[in-house]
């Protein structure tokens, strides 16, 4: 079958140069020109004057919890813990079965949230508030009292050494594990069609899955790779385990991704070589936390590297993302530079690195997977960061235009559910950047989006742009992303995606699911 697209403006990839028309076989792009050399085809596709591009990628993603909050409780923006309790409580009047789960809250809230109020709001239900980060939650009592938390870092405790039900990292992750466990694989699997769906809505082809195995578990790891087994997106899936031969036998390529060395900033958790200057919660250290040891971090490496799989780590710190280099540098000076530098192996997040970490990266061929949209949301001289560790210092985080000047291959992911899964709000928080010498031009942001996430990720067939050859992966947009103002960007609407030439979106036109 020969299809044929036309009747818009058509980008191949980020350059200037554009088609008239575009010819796709076999799931393959195989031609394309100017408008007086238009070729035969069994079916044509009028763009009707929009802009045909590379569909869009996204670097990290969380597909299951993305799926949970389309349709479930996404509280982003909403500061108001009235608003918010009612929401749970409306939840649990409506229906006495659900799973009361919701999520996207920041601090501070309008008054304090604890176990007691989540009880007004369900009664004796297990209830979940997720924070935006993912890193801590709020639970009721009757969760609380269902978690195996003795010994256990991370729980928040009163005046009297009761817990109070907010929960942090390690402790928040006994909370994920526990709500996991009471979803039917119908229901996980639902959770990750509605993110697939949603992904297909906003033009995107290919997510890589950060699935942390650590606090989910192996059953819903199984679960979720059914669930995508027959879905036309294509689907990166990093393990986040140590468990290498286990990541072997079961034939996957990657395995880590979100595999922590530290928390997150939101949370206070973010592992710093100089203290936070606002003050952490009671009970935790100054300078966050540090999830791994430095010789179990190197034989994990080491193993991996040794069983030819890609290997990622979530680094959000200055003293975290140190851990990483290093000891990819130790690695390196066994197996050799080269060898590391062919598997391409991944930091996510990277947001506090230094001159000297990117230097130092670049010379061992890693690459960073980034979240555009945590400066937008969080960056600013009266942003989050700025209020964990003062402006001076934030400024030098999420440096975008800093790792790519020196050379760092670098791609854009959502972090979603932290941050929408939304290309266009990625690429203006790419092209708006707080700090103006870190902001990138509209070809870098939209490459970022398109070429640069198959680049890094170890996936096989060419894939990222629309040149002959590559398979074809298209959206079709109502405006020119590198023409479009950054205040007109985020008003631009997708109209078409198509994944290895088969149509996904909209669904009244989809040929695959």
């Amino acid at each position: 079958m020969r299809t044929l697209f036309t009747g818009g403006l058509i980008r191949t990839s980020v350059s200037a140069t554009t088609a008239d028309w575009l010819l796709i076989e076999d799931q393959r792009v195989v031609a394309a020109g100017g408008a007086h050399d238009s070729p035969a085809a069994d079916t044509t596709v009028e763009l009707g004057g929009g802009t045909l591009l590379p569909a869009f990628r996204d670097a990290h993603v969380h597909l299951p919890a993305t799926g949970l909050y389309a349709t479930g409780l996404d509280l982003r923006g909403e500061r108001s813990a009235e608003v918010i309790l009612a929401a749970f409580r409306r939840k649990a009047s409506e229906d006495p079965s659900a799973i009361l789960f919701g999520g996207n809250f920041e601090d501070p809230l309008s008054r304090t949230v604890l176990a007691p109020d989540l009880d007004e709001a369900v009664g004796s239900r297990p209830a979940l508030l997720a924070r935006a980060d993912m890193h801590s939650c709020i639970v009721s009592t009757v969760l609380l009292a269902a978690l195996p938390l003795d010994g256990v870092e991370g729980v928040d405790r009163d005046s009297d050494g009761a817990p109070t039900g907010y929960l942090r990292e390690q402790a928040a992750a006994e909370a994920w594990t526990w709500f996991d466990k009471q979803l039917t694989p119908l229901q996980q699997t639902e959770a990750v069609r509605a993110a697939v769906a949603l992904a297909y809505s906003k033009g995107i082809a290919e997510v890589h899955e950060m699935f942390v195995v650590e606090w989910r578990g192996w059953p819903a790891a199984e679960v979720f790779t059914e669930a995508i087994r027959d879905v036309a997106l294509e689907v990166a899936l990093w393990l986040g385990t140590d468990e290498v031969e286990r990541v072997v036998e079961l034939g996957h390529r990657r395995i880590g991704g979100d595999y922590f060395l530290d928390g997150s900033f939101g949370s206070h958790t973010a592992w710093l070589g100089a203290p936070y200057t606002s003050s952490p919660p009671a009970g935790s250290g100054p300078t966050g936390i540090s999830y791994r040891d430095d010789e179990a971090l190197f034989e994990l490496f080491r193993a991996a590297q040794l069983a030819d799989l890609q290997m990622g780590v979530h680094a959000i710190g200055d003293a975290a993302i140190e851990q990483a280099v290093r000891t990819w540098e130790r690695v390196a000076g066994e197996v050799g530079t080269d060898e590391v530098k062919r598997k391409g192996h991944r930091i996510e997040h990277f947001e506090c690195a230094s001159d000297e970490h990117i230097r130092r990266a670049v010379a061992l061929g890693l690459s960073a997977s980034v979240q555009p949209a945590f400066d937008l949301y969080w960056g600013g001289e009266a942003g989050l960061y700025s209020d964990r560790i003062g402006w001076e210092r934030a400024q030098g985080m999420n440096r975008f235009g800093s790792m790519l000047s020196a050379g760092l291959n670098l791609a854009a992911g959502s972090d979603s559910t932290v941050t929408p899964l939304d290309p266009f709000l990625q690429m203006f928080a790419l092209r708006q950047h707080h700090v103006a010498a870190e902001r990138l031009d509209a070809a870098t942001a939209l490459d970022m989006h398109t070429r640069a996430p198959a680049a890094i990720s170890d996936s096989g067939a060419p894939r990222g742009t629309l040149e002959v050859g590559h398979q074809a992966d298209l959206v079709l947009v109502s405006r020119d992303p590198l023409t479009t103002p950054d205040d007109q960007l985020q008003a631009t609407e997708v109209l078409g995606t198509w994944i290895a030439g088969q149509r996904v979106w909209p669904p009244d036109d989809a040929e695959a699911a």
